[in-house]
């Protein structure tokens, strides 16, 4: 897997990328670094590594895992909650997550969004259920 810089100038991809590569391996501040600041209302630094942490690392028995993204596609209108929060212009990407956990082989998958904020590239999730 190639990876960015490890910053959010970087493109949708290097961006989507940095943040699965510190997920991968438990740098769980740096990948909340990536966030946009609307996923940052949601976890405070410390709450996200602490559970994080607690959750994947520490319940599912794993220090790393593995990942695969798919091609990119744009998105022109993405709804981020149930509050109403549109983005235009986003990107995604479906990430599996492949762990060799204590309950045996899991696979997660997860579509991740960026939009841009003051012209860099952030990672969001959707929260809109319906």
């Amino acid at each position: 897997m190639l990876f960015g810089r490890g910053d959010a100038s970087g493109s949708p991809e290097e961006v989507i990328r940095d943040f699965y590569e510190f997920e991968s391996t438990g740098d769980f501040g740096n990948a909340w670094e990536l966030f946009h600041p609307e996923m940052k209302k949601k976890f405070s630094k410390s709450n996200y590594i602490q559970t994080k942490n607690h959750v994947f690392m520490g319940h599912m028995g794993v220090e790393e895992f593995d990942v695969e993204i798919s091609k990119l596609e744009k998105v022109e209108r993405f709804a981020f909650d149930d509050e109403g929060l549109v983005f235009k212009d986003v990107r995604k990407a479906q990430v599996d997550m492949f762990y060799d956990s204590q309950f045996g082989e899991l696979i997660v998958t997860q579509p991740c969004y960026v939009a841009l904020d003051k012209g860099k590239w952030k990672v969001l999730w959707n929260y809109h259920f319906k």
